[in-house]
């Protein structure tokens, strides 16, 4: 399996942020399954499951990883063919799915925020310094060639983020999302 991969491509991306096909990667991370395993868990039906685990295997996103035998019938395991992927900012722009796509996650980090007393006073500017820190790394982890561990992976984006950030555009976020005090 390979560690990281930065998709661009907005067709692929298209394919790995559609609700299901999304929640079929994230129980895949942690072992490869069946069908009928994963219709159980996402309580769908099978042929719903398989049609988009065949989306994303033409998209090679995941693959067959062995077979398992359910009641004597041998079904199929799927896994995914890359552990970490990242989706690049610069092909959100390129379709309306994709913009749908990232306001639901922007509207995800803000009610989270909120959870945990922040206040948001300028949403504009929160989505945008959230696309230009999801932009710092991506020229550096391009060029790593080994695989690394999810974790330090994860911490490693994050320095990379801290080593080219603007530090006034920190201070202005600060000033737009900021914990009132009580």
């Amino acid at each position: 399996m390979k560690e990281i991969e930065i998709v661009d491509d907005p067709e692929i991306i298209k394919i790995i942020v559609e609700e299901t096909r999304s929640k079929i990667l994230r129980l895949l991370r942690f072992r490869d399954m069946t069908i009928s395993e994963i219709a159980s868990i996402l309580n769908k039906d099978v042929s719903t499951i398989f049609r988009h685990i065949k989306k994303l295997e033409k998209a090679g996103l995941i693959k067959v990883t062995g077979e398992r035998k359910v009641h004597n019938i041998p079904e199929k395991l799927y896994g995914r063919t890359i552990k970490t992927i990242i989706l690049a900012p610069e092909a959100y722009e390129r379709s309306s799915f994709i913009k749908r796509y990232t306001e639901k996650a922007f509207s995800e980090i803000k009610e989270a925020l909120s959870e945990m007393g922040y206040s948001v006073e300028d949403e504009k500017f929160l989505k945008d310094f959230l696309l230009k820190i999801e932009d710092l790394p991506l020229e550096d982890l391009n060029l790593l060639i080994r695989d690394m561990e999810w974790n330090n992976l994860r911490r490693l984006k994050t320095l990379l983020i801290l080593l080219k950030i603007d530090w006034k555009e920190v201070e202005k976020l600060r000033e737009k999302v900021h914990k009132p005090k009580i």
